[in-house]
């Protein structure tokens, strides 16, 4: 193991004006800290050098907690005695308008499972509009966002159940509003496609089942057991002290523009994305799920339609990663560029962000060579 080869190659990916970036290795096997680094600036309006310990907007890696927390709920039989095998009909959750309307086939009959592991058949709303998949899609909710006039400063509800079908109303009325279920891509379970919108509904659903919000439940629930002090849900559940420009946060970066600092609400982002945290308390939670101590399990890896390398196995909450020189690894990756990889053929836990979208999916591999290398 090089950790002086992989500083050297944090120093080649990070510069001194590049987004904020941090670093983490813990072994495995004894959770010893093998090397911490930082790099970067803080935000845009702040901008002092990043720190190991600052907070940063982990996106989608926040699913593997709301999976956590469901498979929890599970367990407890708060979902009732089909578990996991419960359907959106079973929980009670919608007035059948809007599941009729959440899948061209009828949402009742989806279950917690398919929405998990994004095999429900439905698009996201976050990047998918009803004709086009990913980019963002011009009519998907970041396309409006990212389009003149709109106005990204603007603070979102997950879901307003008094307007469901109003599309401005929250993440999940633009879902309904713009009628992505009539464009729904495959039968419930028949075949994967990531989406965010699934990860909203189990949110819903924790909420209903548990009568706490969703903010409340992440830190009662997980964080404060696990020890993940820095960590909460953004916008719903913030520490004392947190100013309204979120000065805490670093920012993260979108086609260029630092988001915090530029006045940008993540409030989009909830039960799929919306969580702050840092990389210490993210080693934590990996390492949580890889001794057992915790519902969620890397284990079960089913390999659906549609699941393209280098995923090769998704499981609640939890992708499985083959990359081309034969690595393997588990976790889950955001879209800011955060990172929660276990790696047992290496016996190493990395955590890190890179605070930047526009980097791609891929920019750790140069890091993990380096770092094996001989």
């Amino acid at each position: 193991m090089n950790a002086t080869a992989f500083a050297r190659a944090v120093g080649d990916l990070c510069r001194e004006n590049s987004p904020g970036a941090v670093f983490r290795l813990e072994r495995l096997s004894d959770g010893d800290l093998i090397h911490e680094q930082a790099a970067g600036r803080f935000r845009a309006d702040d901008p002092r050098p990043m720190r190991p310990g600052d907070r940063f907007h982990i996106a989608s890696i926040a699913k593997t907690m709301t999976a956590a927390l469901v498979l929890d709920q599970a367990g407890k039989g708060g979902f009732g005695p089909r578990g996991l095998g419960a359907t959106l009909g079973d929980l009670d959750l919608f007035p059948v308008s809007v599941l009729d309307a959440l899948h061209r086939d009828g949402g009742a009959a989806i279950t917690l499972d398919q929405l998990l592991t994004h095999t429900a058949g439905i698009r996201d709303a976050m990047v998918d509009d009803a004709a086009r998949l990913g980019g963002p899609a011009p009519g998907s909710l970041i396309g409006r966002l990212m389009a003149p006039g709109g106005d990204p400063a603007r603070s979102w509800l997950p879901f307003d159940p008094e307007q469901p079908f109003q599309a401005d109303a929250g993440v999940l009325n633009w879902y309904l509003g713009t009628r992505l279920g009539a464009a729904a891509l495959s039968a419930p379970g028949a075949a994967f496609h990531y989406s965010d919108t699934g990860y909203v509904i189990l949110g819903l659903a924790l909420e209903r089942v548990t009568g706490r919000p969703l903010g409340r439940l992440l830190r009662e629930d997980l964080f404060a057991p696990l020890g993940m002090g820095s960590s909460y849900l953004a916008y719903r559940d913030d520490p004392p002290g947190l100013d309204g420009k979120r000065s805490l946060e670093s920012d993260p970066h979108a086609g260029g523009i630092p988001c915090l600092s530029a006045g940008v609400s993540l409030s989009f982002d909830w039960a799929g994305g919306g969580v702050v945290s840092t990389t210490a308390d993210l080693a934590r939670l990996a390492r949580a799920i890889a001794v057992g101590n915790l519902a969620l399990r890397a284990d079960g890896w089913r390999q659906p339609p549609g699941l393209q390398p280098p995923r090769h196995g998704v499981a609640p909450g939890l992708f499985r990663w083959v990359w081309p020189d034969g690595l393997s690894g588990w976790g889950h990756a955001g879209a800011w560029g955060a990172k929660m990889l276990v790696l047992p053929e290496a016996d190493l836990i990395l955590t890190a962000s890179i605070n930047d979208s526009g980097r791609g999916d891929d920019w750790h591999s140069p890091l993990l060579s380096a770092l094996l290398s001989a």
